[in-house]
């Protein structure tokens, strides 16, 4: 972050400060005030979306006269399932092999032998881009590969991704159909292996199941996932490619798109892949998130208020796009919330001193009803996707990942982005996307 920006920030800190010292009783009932309002807008827009994204997703007709060519990106550093991938692709999915194209792009010597070794093999489908001087980040590497793609459908693979057998037949029927934009539901594999991998699981199928579905079937800014992300080529080069020092480059594209007037369909395919197992590589993975929604905060903000911008965005989206980019916040808010809350309950229940008589009002429970929200979201996400959920044993799960980690990663991707310089904090695979059962299913 600029030197500006870290004085603004540290001035309304101060100023803040200040304001709750001199005038106690009126800081709190305005932050209390504050926050529910959000709470109220922010529980009310989920509600909306939730009750559209419980309609099935877009499931285009697979019978296609023709076949357009599709060229598939599979960015790899570090990743000795590389060579397993490109054989999904060849494979395991439902298209013609003439209408194929798959572009591997590396960052390592490793994956440059892999890479090479396939293409030597299929020199007709597989192109290598081994990067020698790069920046190190994925959207970099996306935008390096695309040069090199000749399909008139792209789609961004991440390594440990196994695609449903039809999902480039859905794609390209839906591209087909007038759609510059489309992203599959991402499905977690290995959902057994730890509590965290379980609500990851749950997460993203309330996720992409339910509230990114819910968006596009209301036509308002639905932003990509980083994975299973279908484009026609021409609309992708039109709005520029990937900016290449995002860290959540998936939905500051997805911003361009809309201020193109595309929106982002969802459609009934799949995409397999794996979550974190332990914390540490939570944390790294979803900090990077965040601080990527930030940056798309910082770079926006003063920009879809523009009148040309926000004719093409239209209200709904406007607003739609800021509900994604605040959520590091609104996590933040939650201890806020809840801290005050239950020092109010325990107040009135004489546990604790008297401090906020007459200045918290009985309406400030509302955020704890609106948080409840995103608990049901997930479980009912879960169902949908056929996620075995005991809902008793899991509720602790998710109030921790929800109150406790999410908070963690918000905080840490903000010092990151007030401190420290662009970088890729990756993630490890260890090439369970899948569970071998489901596998099996390819």
């Amino acid at each position: 972050m600029s030197a500006r920006r870290i004085a603004i920030f540290s001035a309304a800190m101060a100023g803040l400060a200040a304001f709750a010292v001199l005038y106690p009783a009126a800081f709190l009932f305005s932050l209390v005030t504050s926050i529910t309002v959000i709470y109220t807008v922010w529980g009310v827009y989920h509600v909306a979306i939730t009750i559209s994204g419980l309609k099935p997703p877009l499931n285009p007709d697979t019978k296609l006269d023709e076949f357009p060519k599709i060229s598939a990106i599979i960015p790899a550093r570090n990743e000795p399932i590389l060579g397993r991938t490109i054989e999904v692709c060849l494979n395991h999915i439902d298209y013609p092999r003439d209408k194929k194209e798959i572009i591997v792009v590396v960052d390592d010597e490793g994956g440059e032998r892999i890479g090479f070794w396939y293409q030597q093999k299929y020199p007709d489908v597989i192109k290598l881009l081994a990067r020698r001087q790069l920046f190190p980040t994925k959207p970099s590497a996306l935008n390096d590969a695309m040069r090199l793609c000749t399909g008139d459908i792209v789609v961004i693979m991440d390594v440990e991704d196994i695609p449903d057998r039809d999902v480039f037949l859905k794609a390209a029927a839906a591209i087909k159909s007038g759609w510059q934009a489309v992203q599959v539901i991402l499905r977690i594999g290995n959902t057994e292996d730890s509590w965290i991998s379980k609500v990851f699981a749950m997460e993203y199928a309330g996720w992409f199941r339910i509230m990114l579905n819910g968006r596009a079937n209301m036509e308002m800014f639905a932003p990509l996932g980083g994975t299973g992300n279908y484009f026609s080529r021409a609309a992708l080069r039109y709005v520029g490619g990937y900016e290449p020092t995002n860290l959540a480059e998936d939905a500051e594209l997805a911003i361009r798109l809309r201020i193109a007037r595309w929106n982002v369909g969802t459609i009934d395919a799949r995409h397999w892949e794996e979550a974190p197992v332990k914390f540490k590589p939570w944390l790294k993975q979803r900090s990077r998130w965040f601080r990527g929604w930030m940056q798309s905060f910082w770079k926006y903000s003063g920009v879809l208020f523009k009148p040309t911008v926000a004719r093409r965005m239209g209200l709904s989206g406007i607003f739609s796009a800021l509900v994604m980019l605040i959520s590091p916040l609104i996590v933040v808010l939650n201890w806020i919330s809840y801290g005050v809350t239950a020092y109010w309950l325990l107040e009135q229940a004489g546990v604790l001193p008297q401090v906020t008589a007459g200045v918290i009002p009985f309406w400030s429970i509302i955020p704890l009803w609106f948080n409840g929200l995103y608990y049901y979201i997930w479980i009912k996400g879960a169902k949908l996707e056929g996620i075995k959920v005991s809902t008793i044993r899991i509720l602790p799960h998710m109030f921790f990942y929800m109150n406790v980690m999410m908070p963690i990663a918000s905080l840490r991707a903000f010092y990151q982005e007030l401190f420290m310089q662009v970088f890729w904090e990756k993630t490890t695979h260890q090439g369970r996307g899948v569970k071998w059962k489901a596998a099996e299913q390819h």
